[in-house]
């Protein structure tokens, strides 16, 4: 999740003034995709909130999405746009009807799950006729009105309830051949079903493992990159990590100590300073964002900006300088300061609203 795009209204509209309103626009971050503007939303967000209810979990994927397409599409040479194809009757599966996430069957062909009385070997036990294909996020890649490519996001249960009812992590391998054989169909029905999607657009179609540990909301585990109908797939190692947590203790124990020092630290300022959370993300064991979250109650602006003062001076405490670290005030619910310190820096770069 990018939190350092989730700023406050205010903020938000004012650089949303400051880019033109066409396309050809420039990018929030360098680095970063622009979008097609004017934006043009979907009805396949609401899809997205009824299946994943958590948002940190949604932007992940799709912020995830963005950063893994990177190796694919030049940030300088295309901008994006969300689910110009896929929208909500094309992904709805809801009390059987038709859609991709439905299962399979001969009133609805297209379905990517398993049909009712198929067997799936989760490689720790069979489960007839599971829900392993969650969700699919979608993002269009154009160079003004030409369509350059197409990125695909498949979330997938990461754990499944056998035939007995007992509940069991689905094995790696087997995640890995259902995510290759499903990513395969479903480029061939977007080839298939849209004149646009020609085998001469590159499709790329990222794998999601949603997990069920409370310390963890998952990640990326494989990706599939499809020049015509084959795919070349390549394994992906990624993983969001709550903080505090047990997960990120065992994963990163020099950073987890870091982060308690962190947060005594905040002592001075917040005596009631309960609300101290965050999250990590970790490609290849090694972690590249880190993001916290100090949470207050009915203070004033001065204890707001004193409350950001020591966080800046303290995010030194953080000795690893080969990932990016954000930190967000939040009062009430409202964010008033944002604290950011870049990969390869030890200097901070601050946005407050007060």
């Amino acid at each position: 999740m990018q939190v350092r795009k989730m700023i406050s209204l205010g903020l938000i509209l004012t650089m949303i003034t400051a880019c033109s309103a066409s396309s050809n626009s420039t990018a929030l971050y360098n680095g970063d995709y622009a979008a097609v503007l004017p934006y043009e939303s979907t009805n396949s967000s609401v899809k997205h909130v009824s299946l994943i209810s958590d948002m940190d979990c949604r932007i992940q994927i799709e912020s995830g999405l963005m950063d893994l397409s990177k190796e694919h599409f030049s940030v300088d040479e295309v901008e994006y746009k969300t689910h110009a194809f896929l929208d909500y009757d094309e992904l709805d599966a809801t009390d059987g009807s038709r859609g991709l996430l439905g299962t399979l069957r001969d009133d609805n062909p297209i379905g990517l799950n398993p049909s009712s009385d198929e067997e799936f070997d989760t490689g720790n036990g069979i489960a007839t006729g599971p829900v392993i294909l969650v969700d699919i996020y979608e993002l269009d890649w154009y160079a003004g009105d030409t369509l350059k490519g197409v990125s695909l996001s498949m979330v997938l249960n990461g754990s499944l309830s056998l035939d007995d009812g007992s509940e069991v992590e689905i094995d790696s391998t087997q995640l890995e051949n259902y995510f290759d054989v499903t990513s395969n169909k479903l480029v061939s029905y977007m080839r298939e079903r849209y004149n646009e999607i020609t085998t001469h657009i590159p499709v790329y179609i990222a794998g999601y493992r949603l997990s069920d540990d409370d310390d963890s909301y998952g990640g990326y585990f494989r990706g599939g990159y499809f020049e015509d109908s084959q795919g070349k797939f390549t394994s992906i190692e990624e993983q969001w990590v709550l903080i505090p947590s047990t997960s990120f203790t065992t994963l990163d124990s020099a950073k987890a100590s870091e982060f308690d020092s962190f947060k005594e630290s905040l002592k001075n300022v917040l005596t009631d300073y309960t609300y101290v959370t965050g999250q990590a993300k970790y490609d290849d064991g090694q972690a590249s964002k880190v993001e916290i979250r100090v949470e207050c109650h009915a203070k004033s602006a001065g204890e707001i900006l004193a409350v950001g003062q020591m966080a800046k001076e303290n995010l030194s405490i953080f000795t690893d300088t080969s990932c990016r670290y954000t930190v967000k005030i939040i009062d009430n619910d409202e964010t008033y300061v944002i604290i950011q310190r870049e990969e390869g820096s030890t200097d901070c770069n601050v946005i407050s609203t007060i």
